[in-house]
C-alpha cells in the first residue's frame, strides 16, 4: 500500500504538537466529537515522547503540511492498540486511511503483537467501515475512553 503522489509520512516530533493537534482536534469537531486536550488527548502534547516504545506517525501533504496522524502503543502484552488515526477533510478518499491502517497492523506484527485493538466513536462511520473491511470485530466491552462508545479487536495471526 502506498501513498497517493506527492505525500509522505514520518516518525512524528514533539515540535510537530501544534500541527497534530489541529487535525485531530478538527477532525473530531467537524464529527460533533470534543476534544480533550487535558485528558483523551493529552499524548498529543508531545508524541514523540509518549510512543517513544510505540510508534506515532504524522501524513504530509505535497506541500509539507501535516494532514495525518497515526499512533501505535501497546495496549497489554502481546496487544497492540491502534490511536489517533485521523485526516483533514481534504485528505479523505484518497487512500491514505488504508495506507496508515496497513502500516499500523503490519508494525503491530513486527514489534511481536499478536492482536491489535481500537477504540472509536460512533460519528466516525468512514473510519468503522475501513476497521470492518480490515477484518476488525466489535468487542461488547465498553471502550476505556469516555468520548468512545466502540471497541474493535483484530487477531494478527
Amino acid at each position: 500500500m502506498e501513498l497517493p503522489k506527492g505525500y509522505t509520512f514520518r516518525k512524528a516530533m514533539d515540535e510537530d504538537a501544534k500541527d497534530v493537534l489541529h487535525v485531530v482536534f478538527t477532525a473530531l469537531q467537524e464529527y460533533g466529537l470534543v476534544p480533550e486536550p487535558d485528558k483523551t488527548d493529552v499524548d498529543l502534547k508531545a508524541p514523540a515522547t509518549f510512543y517513544k516504545d510505540g510508534f506515532f506517525g504524522v501524513i504530509e501533504d505535497p506541500e509539507g503540511k501535516i494532514i495525518g496522524t497515526f499512533g501505535l502503543l501497546e495496549h497489554e502484552p502481546g496487544v497492540s492498540e491502534i490511536r489517533k488515526m485521523y485526516l483533514l477533510k481534504e485528505a479523505r478518499g484518497k487512500g491514505i486511511g488504508k495506507f496508515m491502517l496497513t502500516f499500523l497492523l503490519n508494525k503491530s506484527k513486527e514489534l511481536g503483537f499478536s492482536k491489535a485493538m481500537l477504540e472509536t466513536a460512533s460519528p466516525l462511520v468512514e473510519a468503522i467501515g475501513l476497521y470492518e473491511k480490515y477484518g476488525f470485530e466489535e468487542d461488547p466491552n465498553i471502550p476505556y475512553t469516555e468520548r468512545c462508545d466502540k471497541m474493535y479487536f483484530l487477531d494478527l495471526k
